[in-house]
């Protein structure tokens, strides 16, 4: 009995949700068709007969009588046969919903929608080529006036200044007949009824008469440059150049010849090219020329610029070489005195070998540039590079020179600034033998004395390498460095071993206070005065302070003091 009640719930709930879904995809279906129906009706209440009728203004003939026919016949298909037959489908949509027939309302519905795309589509299509069609007869209706009138404004032109067109006149002539014969054309299209096409030749013939008055605007005052002008100043540049190489110039590295031979055979080109109305070619290939022959003058100014300064710079350059010559000769004077007190390095030797090979390049260069000049044998802009890089070798020669002399008048400074050091390290070893001597101390550790002895030898041998002929600054510097080292080293242990000795023997006087506190401070202090007259000073000072911590935790401190005092 419970089984049979479930199954009859089950059947009810199935059968309630089942007519839920049913009622849903209805009322979506029918949504869907509503839509499509306003669509369908949308493309009936489009004006679409009155902008067909637009056309019928035109001149019914040729290729508007076929386009209006075949816009018409369009429009009444899409009326008669097309919506007519959607109103059907949409129809036969609401009874398959209300069938359950979900599936094939719904894929109905997707055709019907993408046949009113289509029709929507080809309405806006044919809405556009309407008002294209429409909008270039009445262009045309408007600008032709104007073409006409600047048609015959070079006409006129032509035909009263013909002379200054030269034979480029023939070509003129021709592209005015071809201008008349597309203006034939376009009086046939738009008599055809063909307007389209008729504004196709109308927007070129705009272009062409466009074109043609900035040709006609240019072509006279191009033939002037190319009959006259530039012709006449490629010969003046020409005769230049020869005037320049008759009066001692070297052109021929310039290749000027073969330019100007190019040039005018450019001229010939521009020429032909006028006469074929290509203005803009002509054009930029003239202005090439006169930038090209503008650079060649540029050149021969800089020629004769070069020149002069080069007449100015040569006798500078012989003063050069024999300030140089001077110059090297009195550091080789200064190099043998030198030689006699002192041991010159072997580097300055080869260096100042290589400065008299270097002077007698700059010589063999100098004779070079005198004489390519005088027998102009290059251009001299040429020549003037090689004068301006001889100068920079000689800069670099004369210092190498003044450095040479330099180090050779260092060796005596570095002498006397030896000789001050070794008798500064004379007065502190010195000091630091009475220093130690007022000291009055038992001894002295002998390793503290071999580093005094030790030092001394230092000194001594530094000073000795100073009264040695020739003199070896390099050896003498290093000794001297090495005295320094010794000398500061023996000096600053010397003192240090003093000051504890100092402190050492106060504090065991202080500390005597404490012998009866016991048997091992006794001992202690009797150990410290043993180190004490042993010379251990530093381990004196240390059993000493260890023996009384106890007692004067501060012994270093209240010696310190008590010295200060």
């Amino acid at each position: 009995m419970d089984i049979f009640v479930t199954v009859i719930i089950i059947v009810l709930v199935l059968f309630i949700a089942g007519t839920a879904a049913g009622i849903f995809l209805r009322r979506h279906i029918h949504k869907a068709v509503d839509e499509l129906d306003a669509r369908k009706i949308n493309l009936l209440n489009r004006d679409i007969p009155e902008e067909i009728a637009k056309v019928k203004k035109l001149r019914m003939s040729g290729e508007t009588e076929q386009k209006f026919e075949m816009w018409r016949k369009d429009w009444d298909e899409i009326v008669e046969s097309i919506l007519p037959s959607i109103e059907n489908q949409l129809i036969e949509i609401e009874e398959w919903a209300a069938k359950y027939r979900f599936k094939k309302a719904k894929d109905a519905i997707g055709w019907v929608g993408n046949r009113i795309t289509t029709v929507e589509q080809q309405l806006d299509t044919m809405v556009e080529e309407i008002d294209h069609l429409v909008s270039a007869e009445a262009k045309n209706r408007q600008e032709i006036s104007e073409v006409r009138g600047k048609y015959q404004e070079l006409s006129n032109e032509l035909l009263t200044k013909r002379g200054s067109f030269g034979e480029a006149v023939r070509a003129l002539d021709e592209a005015m007949a071809d201008i008349k014969q597309t203006l034939a054309s376009y009086d046939e299209a738009t008599e055809n009824g063909s307007y389209l096409q008729a504004r196709k030749q109308l927007l070129m013939m705009k272009d062409r008469l466009h074109d043609l008055r900035e040709t006609m605007n240019e072509i006279p005052q191009l033939l002037i440059q190319v009959k006259s002008t530039v012709p006449a100043d490629v010969r003046n540049l020409e005769m230049g150049i020869a005037q320049m190489e008759e009066s001692g110039f070297h052109l021929k590295t310039f290749a000027f010849d073969v330019r100007l031979t190019q040039f005018k055979k450019d001229i010939d080109k521009a020429y032909e090219q006028l006469l074929n109305l290509h203005v803009k070619e002509a054009s930029e290939l003239l202005q090439t020329i006169n930038d090209e022959k503008e650079q060649m003058y540029e050149t021969l100014e800089a020629e004769v610029t070069t020149k002069n300064k080069l007449m100015e710079k040569i006798p500078t350059l012989k003063e050069q070489v024999q300030a140089a010559t001077e110059r090297l000769q009195t550091l080789l004077r200064e190099t043998t005195h030198v030689q006699k007190s002192y041991l010159i390095a072997e580097e300055e030797t080869h260096l100042q070998n290589a400065l008299q090979k270097d002077l007698a390049n700059l010589r063999n260069q100098l004779h070079v540039i005198v004489d390519v000049t005088e027998n102009q044998k290059q251009t001299y802009s040429s020549i003037y590079e090689m004068a301006e890089k001889w100068s920079k070798e000689m800069d670099t020669f004369k210092a190498n020179i003044d450095n040479s002399i330099e180090r050779l008048r260092r060796l005596r400074k570095d002498e006397l600034k030896a000789q001050e050091t070794v008798s500064r390290l004379r007065s502190v070893m010195y000091e630091t033998k009475r220093t130690l001597k007022k000291s009055n101390l038992p001894g002295v550790p002998v390793k503290q004395l071999e580093a005094l002895d030790f030092a001394e030898t230092k000194v001594k041998q530094a000073a000795d390498a100073l009264n040695e002929i020739p003199l070896e600054m390099e050896r003498v510097e290093q000794l001297v460095h090495e005295a320094i080292e010794q000398v500061e080293k023996g000096s600053d242990a010397i003192e240090e071993m003093v000051e504890k000795a100092r402190l050492a023997e106060l504090a065991i006087q202080f500390s005597n206070r404490y012998r009866n506190r016991g048997e091992e401070v006794r001992q202690a202090l009797d150990q410290a005065e043993d180190a004490f007259r042993s010379f251990h000073y530093e381990e004196a000072l240390e059993r000493v302070q260890h023996a009384v911590e106890p007692y004067e935790p501060n012994l270093l401190e209240k010696v310190e003091r008590h010295i200060s005092a």
